[in-house]
């Protein structure tokens, strides 16, 4: 009963309410700094590629935005000689946010791959403004570090928004 509470409160609530309406493109750089569940330090780079859905075409009613993101990911990485290795990937991946509300909460799935990665799903969620916090689940197939927690700096900059 408490999980289907805190659901409600934390998921449900924040995409039911309205901040402001508006229609478009935007173009969203980004950078993160962070920490997996093992404690190594990670950073990473990105883009996004963003429409704005206008109310004409939202099924619910409910005012959100999709994006397509590339980035780069570094991961300090403690190897078996206790020196650490940094690993890196790029990444791919569709974004969903919803914009009703002043959290701004997100949610995106994807892939990370590099000559040391292979194909591998990422999920991540978010929520805030400009300073964005963020995990991401990861599922390396030899590595216990799943979990990756974050800050997000991002700078959305809309491209022929109407009703801004």
């Amino acid at each position: 009963m408490k999980h289907k509470i805190l659901f409600y409160i934390f998921v449900i609530i924040p995409f039911l309410s309205k901040t402001f309406s508006q229609s478009g493109f935007y173009i969203s750089p980004g950078i993160q700094i962070g920490i997996d569940s093992d404690k190594n330090l990670f950073s990473s780079t990105q883009i996004t590629f963003g429409f704005l859905i206008p109310e004409s075409m939202q099924p619910m009613g409910l005012l959100h935005t999709s994006g397509l993101t590339i980035g780069y990911k570094k991961i300090k990485k403690l190897n078996e000689l206790e020196n650490y290795d940094r690993i890196g990937g790029w990444y791919s991946d569709i974004q969903f946010h919803n914009m009703e509300i002043i959290l701004q909460p997100g949610f995106g799935f994807g892939f990370i791959k590099s000559d040391d990665i292979p194909l591998t799903p990422r999920f991540k969620i978010w929520g805030g403004w400009f300073i964005l916090p963020s995990y991401e689940f990861i599922n390396f197939k030899n590595d216990r570090s799943k979990h990756y927690y974050g800050l997000f700096g991002v700078l959305p900059l809309p491209i022929g928004v109407s009703g801004v």
